[in-house]
């Protein structure tokens, strides 16, 4: 394993970390932790889990491995998170993932799902981020950081906001998203502050649409997880990249593809990123030149869940969940009822996708969608 500096900190971790949302059976709590601590005996250092992950049960499986953990003596970090909107909320959370980690303090506690701009300020003033600022200074906390879905300047501004809080950020980076995503990770490079990627397999659409994304393998890649993971390490401001493991079989492929992992030079990053606008065809590559919508409609995001409708459109609810879990829009029409139609979008898509129209086939589903759940009660 090969490690990397975290921001500022004075911390190595491990290029790769483990993500705690994807265990395969999280009622299991002892078996699960073994899927942990084999990652551990791999050389991972950098644990990340959440309240709610995995039926609400991955801090109980981490806090199991950690109690194992801390006999070998070698170092190891926790990454957990809040999204809570209140400031009289962040202690009673805190507490309960301590308590269940089995910790004495959090090394990274992030502000965790910031998938607007107004959301940052908001939580400022409702006395969020003193709150945090008080754990830290009973040194329960060791590194106040952020988890964000904003994407290109939105992340500078949100950064610039904190005024210097953040040690570090947590954001979805992969090899498909990039377009979108780089200036964020790039910013909080330039202030110090260490990078955990997540999404390294796109939410695990490269997985499970692998045969569309064979454009991004080379010649000897086994899968489509070595591209992805020589992509994310290729970034130079990247710290670390999760990757969720359901199992063990997981850790031994990841590592399988992890050690032939050859890092992109600049001419073949220069080279792999044409290839993959080239290859994108009807796909929106998240170029985010439509992002200045006169009514600030958040379009990029819509179509990046029209993606997965693209890859298949048997499974329309799992884009509408996209939008209501990762983006934050619960409500489709209301979300684009300001549109005028202006197709200043389309203008200046540098793929002529035709966005209005896309915008319809995503009310529609909506539509029908309601009509099921109205049918079922």
């Amino acid at each position: 394993m090969r490690f990397r500096p975290y921001g500022n900190t004075g911390i190595q971790t491990s290029e790769i970390g483990m993500g705690g949302m994807r265990f395969e059976n999280p009622d299991q709590i002892e078996e699960m932790a073994q899927v942990v601590l084999h990652a551990f005996d791999k050389g991972v250092n950098y644990f990340d889990t959440a309240p709610f992950y995995c039926k609400d049960k991955s801090e109980n499986i981490f806090g199991v491995a950690i109690s194992e953990m801390k006999k070998s003596g070698k170092p190891f970090y926790i990454s957990t998170k809040t999204g809570v909107s209140r400031g009289e909320e962040v202690r009673p959370q805190f507490e309960r993932s301590l308590e269940r980690l089995g910790v004495d303090a959090v090394d990274f506690y992030h502000v965790w799902c910031l998938v607007r701009p107004e959301q940052l300020p908001e939580r400022k003033l409702n006395g969020v981020l003193d709150e945090f600022r008080k754990l830290k200074e009973e040194g329960l906390v060791r590194h106040i950081c952020v988890s964000t879905h904003l994407g290109d300047d939105q992340v500078a501004t949100m950064l610039d906001q904190a005024e210097g809080l953040f040690e570090g950020m947590l954001i979805g980076l992969n090899a498909i998203n990039f377009n979108f995503r780089l200036k964020g990770v790039r910013a909080a490079a330039q202030r110090g502050m260490g990078v955990a990627t997540m999404n390294t397999l796109g939410g695990g659409m490269l997985a499970d649409h692998a045969q569309h994304y064979r454009y991004l393998m080379r010649e000897g890649d086994e899968s489509i997880l070595e591209p992805a993971l020589r992509f994310n390490l290729s970034v130079p401001e990247v710290s670390v990249a999760l990757v969720g493991f359901r199992n063990k079989r997981d850790v031994d492929t990841a590592f399988e593809a992890y050690e032939k992992v050859e890092l992109l030079s600049d001419a073949e990053m220069r080279d792999f990123k044409t290839g993959v606008v080239e290859s994108s065809e009807d796909f929106c590559t998240q170029c985010n030149y439509c992002r200045d919508c006169p009514v600030e409609i958040p379009i990029v995001r819509f179509m990046e869940a029209y993606n997965g409708n693209l890859l298949d459109d048997s499974q329309p609810q799992s884009v509408l969940n996209k939008l209501r879990y990762h983006w934050g829009i619960p409500e489709v029409e209301a979300a684009l009822a300001a549109c005028t139609e202006c197709r200043q979008c389309e203008n200046v898509c540098t793929q002529h996708l035709p966005i209005l129209k896309r915008f319809e086939t995503l009310r529609q589903m909506e539509r029908e969608s309601k009509a099921q759940k109205a049918k079922h009660t």
